[in-house]
């Protein structure tokens, strides 16, 4: 008996919904328990699902989130838990990330159009990697 993909495409998103959420649970779980979150970064879970779409329509095409290989620019995995950050080889902080994203180093472009909140979303994204 053959399944339609068709017919099983519903059932194919809602489980990828269901793995994202549970991911992007995790994640705010994690930040959330925290007690040492800079204060550049939000902590609540809208603003890590807000960072993430931003990342995934501005900055994945460039960097992977989930490794530290290098796509064009450095694979940002576990970024704020490293001691420099690979190209500037600043100290990895949020402060250095959100200068980096304004006037960045090499040939990354500048993101200086972003609001407060969109790069504090970024940031609460790239927090819990």
């Amino acid at each position: 008996m053959a399944i339609s993909f068709r017919k099983s495409l519903p059932v194919i998103l809602m489980f990828s919904a269901a793995i994202a959420f549970y991911a992007l649970s995790e994640i705010y779980e994690r930040n959330k328990e925290k007690a040492d979150i800079p204060s550049l970064i939000t902590s609540d879970y809208e603003g890590i699902v807000r960072g993430r779409k931003i990342f995934d329509s501005k900055c994945r095409f460039c960097h992977d989130a989930y490794s530290t290989e290098t796509l064009v620019g450095p694979g940002l995995k576990g970024i704020l838990k490293r001691e420099r950050l690979p190209v500037s080889n600043r100290p990895s902080t949020p402060e250095n990330i959100l200068r980096q994203l304004r006037q960045p180093v090499d040939r990354m472009p500048a993101f200086e159009y972003l609001s407060e909140e969109e790069t504090s979303d970024i940031l609460a994204f790239l927090y819990g990697l």
